[in-house]
């Protein structure tokens, strides 16, 4: 089955349903309508296996609340059940993350290398598992041991995700022996590692390994010259495949140098190459992604280069937002970016947030090499005043925008035509086609604190 002709499917299944009350009517009597109603049963079940899931499955609508996470019904905003979270979750809510099955994993990002200092704070991840919570060890390390005149560091730092299906978790980790003399870095050799566990971290499954080659830390920071792995997965958990980047931090913006898009089937992984490398990833929507090119601007700096945001599809490669085009804003110090963005199920529409370096009422210096420009200052200005603000764009064809909404916030997609966005601390669902607010009574602090697997 064709992803194209599944999304043709997803489609189908929406129109039929006038259709179908047509359909009962014509039947003359009770024994027509339930035979009717049985064999369209059974293919109602094919359809929800071969089309999209969010076609025959109810999306999920979590809000991080006091010391809670609370589900919300995603089309009429009922509330239906809360969890009790830990307060150190609380308190990091981009540590949180949501799946499909409604599971809930509290996982603070470990740095990598991992800093001194920081490892007891993260060395565990908290788990709901839909009936239960519960801590486990991580496994991150941090050892120090001398070698020779040297010093040696061994560090790891596995960063698990929930599976989409609530089955298994996936772990990703950097693993590195460095050594240091006086405190510079003079080498490292690293390893990235993916395996996936049980629920409770027991039953390791290896995925992959890849061994980097020893590596010279030229310039006293081996982050800054030499690779590590970094893994974008979908926000709705694991489900099947991830994407693998190689990546140097550098000392001024990162070097993306390869990418590779991991899949299983039957139980084995295979590897595809992705090309070119993947940038900032935003979202992964099966074979979708929105990636962003950041500003390369540094040492004080806010523009520098220019902001670009992409959806990248098996077929093209779509820009969807470009700071330039968008504001004209070359010649001032002030930057419009992408904080996040969203793909519609049907890869047709794009949503994003649009943020900025800049505040309305603060000075605006000029950039590096910027000329004075009174229009475009008075462009900037008008921008800044909206900021921040959400965008919709048609991607099905050329790309034209469909909304724009000035000082929202993007949470994702409730359906074919909703958003979901946060306006003055309150969630509101927003028809991208006919304009219309359906506004909640659900107040939050900000879109990080709401999760739409």
């Amino acid at each position: 089955m064709t992803k194209v002709f599944s999304l043709y499917l997803q489609r189908r299944v929406r129109r039929g349903a006038v259709a179908l009350q047509g359909f009962f009517a014509s039947l003359r009597t009770t024994d027509d309508r339930l035979i009717a109603m049985r064999r369209i049963a059974a293919i109602g079940v094919l359809l929800c296996v071969v089309a999209a899931p969010a076609v025959c499955q109810e999306r999920r609508l979590w809000v991080l609340r006091g010391g809670e996470m609370v589900e919300y019904d995603a089309s009429t905003f009922a509330q239906k059940r809360a969890v009790k979270i830990p307060p150190e979750a609380v308190k990091s809510a981009t540590s949180l993350s949501v799946n499909l099955k409604g599971q809930i994993l509290f996982a603070p990002a470990v740095a990598f290398p991992v800093p001194e200092g920081d490892l007891p704070a993260m060395q565990r991840v908290w788990l709901w598992n839909g009936a239960a919570g519960s801590w486990m060890d991580r496994g991150a390390r941090r050892e120090v041991s001398s070698a020779g005149s040297n010093t040696a560091i061994s560090e790891s730092a596995p960063q698990p995700f929930l599976a989409a299906d609530g089955n298994r978790l996936y772990w990703f980790a950097n693993d590195a022996r460095r050594l240091q003399r006086d405190g510079v870095d003079l080498s490292t050799a690293t390893q990235w590692l993916a395996w996936s566990t049980g629920l409770d971290g027991k039953d390791r499954q290896e995925i992959a390994r890849t061994v980097f080659k020893d590596c010279r830390c030229a310039t006293g920071g081996c982050e800054e010259t030499c690779a590590h792995g970094e893994v974008a997965v979908s926000l709705a958990g694991v489900d099947g495949a991830f994407l693998y980047t190689e990546v140097t931090s550098g000392q001024t913006q990162a070097v993306y140098q390869t990418s590779t898009r991991y899949m299983e089937d039957g139980g084995k992984w295979s590897t595809t190459p992705v090309v070119p490398a993947l940038r900032r990833v935003l979202d992964v929507s099966g074979q979708a992604v929105i990636e962003a090119l950041p500003d390369t601007g540094c040492c004080g700096w806010a523009n520098q280069s220019n902001d670009q945001t992409f959806l990248r599809l098996p077929d093209r490669t779509v820009a969807i937002f470009d700071e330039q085009i968008s504001f004209g804003n070359a010649d001032y110090d002030v930057g419009f970016f992408t904080a996040n963005a969203r793909v519609a199920a049907a890869r047709d529409m794009v949503a994003i947030t649009i943020a900025s370096t800049g505040q309305p009422n603060r000075p605006i210096q000029l950039a590096e090499q910027g000329q004075g420009d009174a229009e475009e200052m008075r462009r900037i200005r008008k921008a800044l005043a909206e900021m921040p603000a959400v965008e919709v764009k048609s991607v099905s064809g050329p790309v034209k925008r469909l909304a724009y909404v000035p000082h929202a916030a993007l949470v994702g997609w409730i359906s074919e035509k909703e958003i979901l966005i946060v306006e003055d601390h309150v969630l509101v669902a927003y028809n991208v086609m006919s304009g219309a607010r359906r506004k909640s009574t659900i107040r939050v602090e900000d879109a990080e604190h709401v999760f739409l697997p």
